[in-house]
C-alpha cells in the first residue's frame, strides 16, 4: 500500500466511516498484510508525533547527549512495538470471547474492527503530543473523542456483523471493556519499561 492510499484510508474511516467501512468489509487482504501494509506505518506515524514532543520537553532536561538519543530511540520503537502488539492482542481476545455470547466471527473480521477504530486516535495522538502545549487538549476532548470513537466503532459492527441489536450491545460493552484494557496495558508497560531504561524520566512523557 503506497503512502497515499494510507492518509487517504485513515482520513476516510476517521472523517467518513460509514463510507469508509462499506469499502473495508470488501478487502480482502490477509491479517499479516493488513498489519504491516496499513497499521504499522499509521501507529509509526503516532509513535513519531509523540518523539518530537518528547524531544522537545527531554532536551532541556538532558542536553544534546547519548541520554537523549537512547530515551528518543526507546521512546519511538516502544510507541510502535506496544500497540502493534495490542492491536493484535486485543483482536485474539474478541476472536475468542465473541462466540461464547453467540456472536460468529473470524479474526480478520475483528483485527479490521480494532485496527480502524483505533485508527483516528494513532492520528489524534500525533498532534497531540507534537507539543507539550497542546497536551492541555487531552482532559477537554476525552470525552468527545470517546463519543467519536464509538461513533466509529459503531458503523464498523453494523457493516462487519449481522446480528441483532441485543447482540451488538453486547458486542460494544465487551469491546470497551477490552479497549480500556489495551489502553490501560500500553501505558503501564511503557510506564515499567521506561522506569527500568532510564529512571526519572516518567514524568515528562505522561
Amino acid at each position: 500500500m503506497k503512502i497515499k492510499e494510507i492518509v487517504v484510508k485513515a482520513m476516510r474511516i476517521s472523517l467518513i466511516p460509514s463510507v469508509e467501512w462499506k469499502v473495508i468489509k470488501n478487502e480482502q487482504e490477509t491479517p499479516k498484510e493488513l498489519m504491516w501494509n496499513f497499521a504499522f506505518p499509521v501507529i509509526l506515524f503516532s509513535a513519531v508525533g509523540r518523539d518530537i514532543g518528547l524531544f522537545l520537553v527531554a532536551k532541556s532536561v538532558l542536553g544534546y547527549s547519548l541520554n537523549l538519543a537512547i530515551l528518543l530511540l526507546f521512546n519511538l520503537v516502544s510507541w510502535v512495538l506496544i500497540p502493534y502488539l495490542l492491536v493484535m492482542l486485543a483482536a485474539y481476545l474478541l476472536d475468542f470471547s465473541l462466540p461464547k455470547l453467540g456472536i460468529e466471527t473470524d479474526y480478520l473480521r475483528v483485527l479490521k474492527l480494532v485496527l480502524y477504530t483505533f485508527t483516528p486516535l494513532f492520528i489524534v495522538t500525533f498532534f497531540l503530543y507534537l507539543h507539550p502545549l497542546l497536551r492541555i487538549l487531552i482532559p477537554i476532548g476525552i470525552y468527545i473523542f470517546i463519543a467519536y470513537t464509538l461513533y466509529v466503532f459503531w458503523y464498523g459492527v453494523q457493516e462487519l456483523f449481522d446480528i441483532t441489536l441485543e447482540k451488538k450491545l453486547r458486542f460494544i460493552v465487551i469491546t470497551i471493556l477490552v479497549g480500556f484494557i489495551i489502553i490501560f496495558l500500553a501505558q503501564h508497560i511503557y510506564g515499567l519499561l521506561l522506569g527500568w531504561v532510564m529512571p526519572g524520566m516518567e514524568a515528562y512523557v505522561k
